[in-house]
């Protein structure tokens, strides 16, 4: 109950780092549904962010001011070419709760909106986009130290090249769906953007 209470440790501290190597440990080791993914050949593994150097990185929400072992502390995407789908494995810390051991609905939010926007992301020629329209139904809570699966689809048959409709689900480890989403995505006519890459 002390660890459950206690402030979270400071991103790049010492204990965070001792913390951040457990996470990933544990993901590498004792996660099935990652074994299931790697052993997958349609799936491709990354991480979130893999365009970026680590200075860029700094200024984006999930991987900045949301990082540490008390954050986002592990972002994973496994795409489908094929299925035109990601899976994405995340772990969620304690310095993102809205009640205390509860996830706050704006950082799923925040979470839900990339991982939306990732797939949508793909879709486009541009290879970028901005949220137009977000959805989101919260099932039940979702409890911080855990790890969680978002399953990320788009809407071929009515997205465009400018237009991407795309729904996820996010699941716990028992499989139960905690929250579902859907989004709308947009590549601006006047609004020059920066390109995402392959590897958003």
């Amino acid at each position: 109950m002390d660890y459950k209470v206690s402030a979270p440790p400071v991103p790049g501290s010492e204990e965070d780092r001792r913390e951040i190597a457990r996470i990933h440990s544990f993901y590498e080791n004792a996660l099935p549904i990652v074994r299931d993914l790697r052993d997958n050949p349609d799936y491709v593994e990354s991480d979130a962010y893999g365009n970026f150097t680590e200075e860029e990185k700094k200024h984006m929400l999930t991987s900045g001011p949301l990082r540490g072992s008390g954050g986002l502390a592990l972002q994973k995407i496994f795409w489908n070419e094929k299925e035109n789908k990601a899976i994405s494995v995340v772990f969620l810390g304690r310095a993102i709760e809205g009640w205390p051991t509860v996830i706050h609905g704006g950082a799923i939010a925040t979470l839900i909106d990339e991982n939306l926007g990732r797939v949508a992301i793909r879709h486009f020629p541009e290879k970028t986009g901005v949220t137009a329209n977000l959805e989101i139904n919260y099932r039940r809570p979702m409890f911080s130290e855990q790890f969680y699966t978002l399953h990320t689809t788009i809407d071929q048959e009515n997205s465009t090249e400018r237009k991407a409709y795309t729904k996820t689900e996010v699941r716990d480890f028992t499989g139960r769906i905690c929250t579902e989403a859907m989004g709308l995505f947009v590549v601006p006519k006047t609004l020059k953007l920066q390109k995402l890459g392959d590897q958003y």
